[in-house]
């Protein structure tokens, strides 16, 4: 089992560390092109037609009602997009602190911080944590449910926690993992001796009981609004694909939930001739089934993904207490080369920006759509050198301790996380958001006009909408304005007589979308 091991740095640092990983990058920026514009788009047409969340198609609700409570408490100091964007703030820290409460269940007190750096380690967290994505609710119900298990053999009130988490995650869209869970929470008892006792059974059974009486209540409620179960349960995930693709997840863990994995692997061989207890099977119960359900869904991807980095930090967190001297200074060693060179680059590219130097590297950015190339950003130059120092600082101060190897790996990208936002989240955002689009449509559309649209597909069109304050409507010929989007190699329609083109652009560097402006002469 792991071995006792002193706290690295004050309780308050490991705190504040956990916060520069949470904020860079989840404020500050527009929507950009992809999940966190999807997301986006789905709360702002709920909060423009005053709709709940769950009268709308495939929009489990959970993450809805927390990104308007996150909005709404953010809206004197921040955008609608960045208050919003909060809530998924809120849910991985969630996450963080149930998964640390689990392993202190599971391994001990000194397994707790283990646990929560190994969650926050994993490469597949990083971006996916920081944008607006509905999965984390599911990703802090689960925790939360773990965390509930975990008890289940300690305390009989921990069934509440079972229960809340299965209550919690069903409005989160994970039917499917709450059941999972619950049947998990059935089989221990069958396996392992601790969860036969009379309080483990009477925790069980509150929890259950709780998880049944709330779900039934969800499913009446949505039965007498004739509210279809398919989008609010999120059953669409497992129907209507074109086929299963069941080595999805097992092909993205690699790199997905690296660190996390290969402490779990070494966790498991250490226990390989005592398994049989709690802090095995638990966490291996969890990630066997998670993954054999995965396998059966219509459309994975990473965002939905996040669920299974949870039992892989649990058992992580076991590996890494019991991680031997060379297997710790490797891990330590290669994230101080990788990290060190990636912060590097990011200087270099830099430079490239900000000085034009190397001219050739600038050339190319410019050719990347990045702008401002040659123009000096004294306070993207001031952040850069705190986030490096503070690098450093930390760096010569950690001290030895089992928790150093992932203690110096999360510090490290997370610092590089900061660093990239500090130096390159204003370019960025002008690259990867419809902002620069939407601006131009404001500027040459009078509020009062309205917009047609041909071939702008959905999540574009309400992203300009949302960016402009202009009124899309896709098929009103009475509209003066006329927006066509075509995609890379594809010539423009054919556009008929009384139609002159006032603008053709896209987003900075974008070579895959063009979009078209076409305005018709006032009588």
């Amino acid at each position: 089992m792991p071995r006792r091991c002193a706290a690295t740095l004050p309780q308050l640092g490991l705190l504040l560390l956990c916060a520069a990983w949470l904020l860079p990058g989840l404020v500050g920026h527009a929507p950009w092109k992809g999940g966190d514009g999807e997301h986006f788009v789905r709360l702002w047409l709920l909060l423009q037609g005053d709709v709940a969340p769950q009268a709308v198609a495939a929009t489990p609700p959970l993450y809805y009602w927390v990104a308007t409570a996150t909005a709404w408490l953010a809206s004197p100091v921040l955008a609608l997009h960045d208050g919003a964007r909060l809530a998924s703030g809120v849910f991985i820290a969630l996450a963080l602190f149930f998964v640390s409460r689990s392993a202190r269940a599971l391994y001990g007190a000194e397994a707790g911080w283990a646990a929560a750096l190994t969650l926050l380690g994993c490469v597949g967290l990083l971006v996916r944590g920081h944008e607006l994505n509905a999965y984390t609710a599911q990703f802090a119900a689960a925790a939360i449910m773990l965390y509930g298990l975990a008890r289940l053999p300690q305390n009989a009130r921990s069934g509440w926690a079972l229960g809340i988490g299965a209550a919690l995650m069903l409005l989160a869209g994970g039917a499917a993992e709450a059941l999972l869970m619950l049947a998990l929470a059935l089989l221990l008892p069958l396996l392992l001796e601790d969860y036969r006792s009379a309080a483990a059974r009477r925790a069980l059974l509150l929890g259950v009981g709780l998880a049944l009486a709330a779900s039934a209540a969800w499913l009446a409620y949505l039965a007498t609004q004739a509210i279809p179960f398919v989008g609010v349960l999120n059953l669409q995930r497992w129907l209507g694909g074109e086929g299963l693709h069941p080595t999805y997840y097992p092909g993205i863990l690699a790199w997905y939930a690296w660190p996390a994995w290969p402490l779990a692997a070494w966790g498991l061989y250490r226990s390989r001739r005592q398994w049989r207890t709690p802090g095995i099977v638990l966490p291996f119960g969890a990630l066997a089934g998670l993954l054999g359900l995965y396998a059966l869904a219509a459309h994975p991807g990473e965002e939905q993904g996040l669920v299974l980095l949870l039992p892989l930090a649990l058992l992580g967190a076991a590996g890494l207490l019991s991680l031997r001297r060379g297997a710790a200074s490797a891990l330590m060693w290669f994230a101080l080369m990788l990290f060190g060179f990636i912060g590097l680059v990011f200087w270099v590219y830099w430079s490239a920006h900000d000085l034009g130097s190397p001219a050739r590297l600038a050339g190319r950015l410019t050719k990347l759509g990045m702008t401002g190339v040659g123009e000096l950003r004294p306070w993207a130059l001031a952040l850069g050198l705190v986030v490096t120092l503070a690098w450093i600082v930390f760096l010569a101060r950690v001290g030895r301790s089992p928790l150093r190897p992932i203690l110096v790996w999360t510090a490290s990208m997370t610092f590089m996380w900061a660093l990239l936002m500090a130096l390159f989240q204003g370019p960025l955002d002008r690259r990867l958001s419809y902002a620069s689009v939407g601006e131009v449509l404001a500027a040459r559309v009078p509020p009062a006009d309205c917009l047609q649209t041909y071939r702008v597909r959905s999540q574009q069109r309400w992203l300009l909408a949302y960016h402009s304050g202009r009124r899309f409507a896709p098929a009103d010929p009475r509209c003066n304005w006329l927006l066509v989007e075509t995609r890379r190699r594809e010539s423009a329609p054919r556009i008929p007589d009384g139609w002159v083109k006032q603008w053709e652009g896209a987003r900075p560097g974008d070579r895959s979308d063009r979009f078209h402006l076409y305005g018709r002469p006032r009588q």
